[in-house]
């Protein structure tokens, strides 16, 4: 295993229990361009993502100057890391000083910028892609085949973090909603319960229950749940 091989290897790993333990996405996605940017021939590194529409976002760089040629790329449509994403291959260009008519904006861009050359990894899922995360040098050649496969592998691995955190942010909200609704259910039909039982009118009997559960420092839906089950026996007096 050559050292960049092993070096992807140990970000894979890093990233993975970022996404893991960590609720926020654009820290360890951020934390991921850092990494790159370190590797052996890499000046800079940035990652963007599609949004609804198609359209790319750049969601982390680890630099201004990064950022902004993804940006440009944004507004442009055009550059490696739409062409990565378009097409869902890998994109090399290792002399930006032969990609003006490929690229007439960005091609320029980035040579002012004193970036040189550059590699596009697409970010796969089954059946699409879902981003782009892309590796800028500073001197015209290309990286090694270990370390573009390396890249690639951060790349993937990237993609399934981003769809898992997202899959557990739906389930998060879906939870939550459930959780709402359930709650709701419950009150109403201790509502109706008291009511019949105190002879209230339904307004009365969730003043009942609210004012129980201020008064007791409990969740209005656990009272609601215990009337329900007969563990507690309210009265109007008593919630006073």
């Amino acid at each position: 295993m050559s050292e960049a091989e092993y070096a992807s290897c140990v970000t894979v790993h890093d990233l993975v229990a970022r996404f893991v333990t960590d609720d926020n996405l654009v820290d360890a996605l951020a934390w991921l361009t850092a990494r790159c940017a370190e590797s052996p021939g890499v000046t800079a590194s940035a990652l963007m993502l599609a949004d609804r529409d198609g359209a790319l976002d750049v969601v982390a760089a680890s630099s201004a100057a990064a950022r902004r040629l993804q940006e440009l790329e944004s507004r442009a449509a055009e550059g490696p890391a739409h062409d990565s994403y378009g097409s869902g291959a890998r994109v090399d260009c290792p002399d930006l000083t032969d990609a003006d008519n490929r690229w007439p904006r960005f091609a320029p861009a980035a040579r002012h910028g004193d970036i040189r050359a550059v590699h596009a990894f697409p970010m796969p899922l089954p059946g699409r892609t879902i981003g782009s995360l892309t590796m800028f040098l500073s001197q015209p050649g290309a990286l090694s085949d270990g370390s573009l496969e390396a890249g690639q592998m951060l790349a993937s691995t990237a993609a399934l973090g981003v769809e898992a955190h997202h899959s557990t942010q739906h389930e998060t909200r879906a939870d939550q909603l459930q959780g709402a609704l359930d709650s709701r259910v419950l009150i109403e039909q201790a509502k109706g319960l008291l009511a019949e039982r105190l002879g209230l009118g339904l307004d009365d009997a969730f003043t009942v229950l609210r004012q129980y559960a201020r008064n007791n420092g409990r969740r209005l839906a656990d009272v609601a749940a215990a009337v329900l089950d007969g563990t507690l026996a309210l009265t109007a007096a008593r919630s006073h």
